[in-house]
């Protein structure tokens, strides 16, 4: 292979990088942005938790390419949908909302589940650029990762799909307080200050 081919085979590997980089990125903006509080909008909790969760996935079945066994596939699911579970419950204790002077519905906290999410992503990506690089893109049998790479792998995957489980978690809470805000079932104070004193409740 001559190294224009193998340059061009590995645009794909670099325009993914930069991609992921990109919202990654994004992602620690909206971190902050939930730290300190920002408008609520459904849209845009729906596309980037669908984003997010996709990017962990593929990450996830990518290292079965490489070498892990699919037969983690079941407790890897499992940690995700525990994780879930347990941020849909829990997050209403670490969410607080108020309503603005315009009437628009405002939120902060439980950034930890982005921490997590964020902490695997890194990680994760850090392998594969470390040792399987272009050929990740490859998809050819056998295992690229072996030793210390390949339990790195399995570990960081446990991880980012721990936090893609506390992100499905925490998006759906979210969406359903704001739904019982603006429908009513819901009484949320008009100041932040007092938002961290009175989370929304709803029957």
């Amino acid at each position: 292979m001559t190294a224009t081919s193998s340059l061009a085979a590995a645009i794909p590997y670099y325009i993914f990088v930069i991609v992921v980089l990109l919202a990654l990125l994004r992602l620690v903006r909206r971190t902050f942005a939930n730290y300190k509080g920002t408008r609520f909008s459904m849209a845009r909790t729906v596309v980037f938790s669908a984003v997010y969760v996709a990017i962990g996935f593929f990450f996830s079945a990518l290292s079965y390419v490489n070498g892990v066994t699919p037969l983690l596939a079941v407790p890897q699911l499992v940690l995700g949908a525990v994780a879930a579970f347990w941020a849909f419950r829990y997050t209403g204790e670490k969410v607080t909302f108020w309503k603005a002077p315009d009437g628009s519905i405002h939120f902060r906290g439980g950034v930890a589940t982005y921490i997590i999410y964020i902490f695997g992503l890194v990680t994760r990506l850090s392998i594969d650029v470390l040792f399987i690089g272009p050929s990740m893109f490859s998809f050819a049998s056998g295992s690229k990762l072996s030793g210390i790479a390949l339990y790195g792998s399995l570990t960081t995957d446990l991880i980012l799909l721990f936090g893609v489980g506390l992100l499905i978690g925490r998006s759906v809470r979210v969406a359903r307080r704001y739904q019982a805000i603006k429908r009513g079932r819901a009484v949320v104070p008009v100041s932040p200050s007092v938002a961290g004193l009175h989370s929304a409740q709803y029957e």
